[in-house]
């Protein structure tokens, strides 16, 4: 995990907003990283509060990718508005980058893989159309793991064909798919 904080700080410090804001500080960029990456982790936490305050098993695992959608799609809105007056700069990146993260959370977070939210809700679906518990259980399994293989080969894919970091973090996801079950 520290290792993805530090690759996600790095990337954003070294790379990213220096080539969209050119002409800052190093301690700028970092700064702007780093409040990227903590804004992120608040968002996190609220996903997370969604499940413990939503009850029953599908409406609970839909209540994190929701609030992630949300904060997302707010974020966007806020960053359009940022835009629109104005207010450039390291900012609006910023707001861009924690809206896009929530989105990808989302997005994730709701591959069917056994013990994710998408996962959740498949296996919830499946129970309550067929009232068999451990079909449910084989259903969702056998989705995360072609999810999550379709994801890992998509990776090892991009990989060869020259895009490193679209294919390293597609054989990441699907991979944690994977393992998941």
């Amino acid at each position: 995990m520290l290792l993805i904080v530090a690759v996600l700080v790095g990337g954003l410090a070294a790379v990213r907003l220096p080539a969209a804001h050119p002409g800052r500080s190093a301690s700028q960029y970092l700064v702007a990283a780093l409040v990227t990456l903590v804004a992120f982790g608040l968002c996190a936490v609220a996903h997370e509060l969604a499940h413990v305050v939503t009850r029953g098993e599908l409406a609970g695992a839909a209540a994190g990718p929701l609030v992630s959608l949300g904060l997302g799609g707010l974020l966007g809105v806020t960053t359009v508005v940022l835009t629109v007056t104005g207010a450039g700069g390291l900012s609006v990146s910023v707001t861009a980058y924690v809206g896009l993260a929530n989105l990808a959370l989302a997005a994730v977070t709701l591959l069917p893989g056994e013990s994710s939210d998408g996962g959740r809700m498949l296996r919830a679906w499946i129970w309550r159309t067929t009232g068999d518990a451990r079909r449910a259980s084989r259903g969702a399994t056998r989705a995360g793991h072609a999810i999550g293989y379709a994801f890992l080969l998509g990776g090892v894919v991009s990989l060869v064909g020259g895009a490193a970091v679209v294919g390293i973090w597609l054989a990441l996801t699907g991979w944690f798919v994977a393992a998941q079950l």
